[in-house]
């Protein structure tokens, strides 16, 4: 077994994770524009200071859940596309099954990222904080395409950055579907989707 001594950086790193989580039950219960940053030090358990320690602001804190989340969500992505077949018949269903989980379907959240969104587009600095972190995202699912096609040594037929664009406004868009109407995104509504993504994304589709 091995100990590893509870040094400064990771008592710093444990603290923000601590807020992290903190935020993520506030935010969730009040939205963005009713949670405080006093109510998630409380949550927390730390005092006002601790979360200025960690973050600039209210805007800052929200982003860094939402880098958070997002990171998470791919870092399982990526270790489903690693850790088994890559030809499509086989790897289909294993994406398939991951992307129904509960974790890709959070409508409080989906909720919350509207919300944040509405706030960004009347806010200048925090779209620009916004659009610098989705280009983060595109560029992490951009990275997951490239290595999938270095790894069946083929080459993609359109730009992999348009492609990871396209397949992120997919599932936003069906997220947010889902919130006005919960009936229109069925399974076979993901099925659908993921199978048009493949057409797109497989080798077979080179041009």
């Amino acid at each position: 077994m091995t100990f590893e001594p509870l040094t400064a950086e990771r008592r710093r790193a444990m603290t923000r994770e601590h807020l992290l989580d903190a935020a993520a039950v506030v935010f969730a219960r009040h939205g963005f524009h009713g949670a405080t940053l006093d109510e998630v030090a409380a949550t927390a358990g730390f005092t006002k200071g601790a979360v200025y320690s960690n973050f600039k602001n209210k805007d800052d804190l929200f982003l860094a859940l939402l880098d958070d989340r997002i990171t998470r969500q791919l870092a399982v992505v990526s270790d489903v596309l690693e850790g088994g077949p890559h030809e499509a018949v086989e790897q289909f269903p294993r994406i398939r099954e991951l992307l129904g989980a509960d974790m890709f379907w959070d409508d409080e959240f989906a909720t919350l990222y509207l919300e944040f969104v509405l706030y960004a587009r009347r806010h200048p600095a925090a779209q620009a904080k916004l659009a610098a972190s989705a280009q983060r995202w595109r560029d992490l699912v951009r990275q997951l395409i490239d290595e999938e096609y270095a790894t069946l040594g083929a080459s993609p037929a359109y730009d992999t950055e348009h492609l990871a664009e396209i397949s992120l406004a997919l599932f936003n868009g069906l997220g947010a579907d889902r919130l006005v109407d919960p009936n229109s995104v069925t399974e076979k509504t993901l099925d659908t989707a993921l199978t048009l993504l493949y057409d797109a994304l497989g080798p077979e589709a080179s041009r």
